[in-house]
């Protein structure tokens, strides 16, 4: 037969039915944890990139705008330029 020590040895030995839930559920709760941490690096890597996109687009906006002043400023100086120069 099976002594009360021997149960006892055994209860610390191997995990009980009880025992093995708590445990699954501290698991469940860290995993939950894990999921939420990760859903808010997720949303902030969203809006990193979201800036940087906007960002993209207003310097994009701006070099055109630039491009377009300097071609027109190398347009008037063709003009300046073959008016001067037709001159002489």
């Amino acid at each position: 037969m099976i002594s009360s020590k021997d149960l006892k040895k055994l209860n610390t030995v191997f995990v009980t039915k009880k025992e093995f839930k708590i445990e699954m559920k501290k698991v469940d709760y860290r995993f939950n944890d894990v999921d939420k941490r990760l859903n808010e690096i997720v949303d902030s890597i969203k809006v990193v990139i979201n800036m940087v996109g906007d960002v993209s687009q207003k310097l994009d906006e701006y070099r055109k705008e630039t491009g377009e002043i300097l071609d027109n400023h190398e347009h008037r100086l063709d003009k300046l330029d073959d008016k001067v120069f037709s001159l002489s």
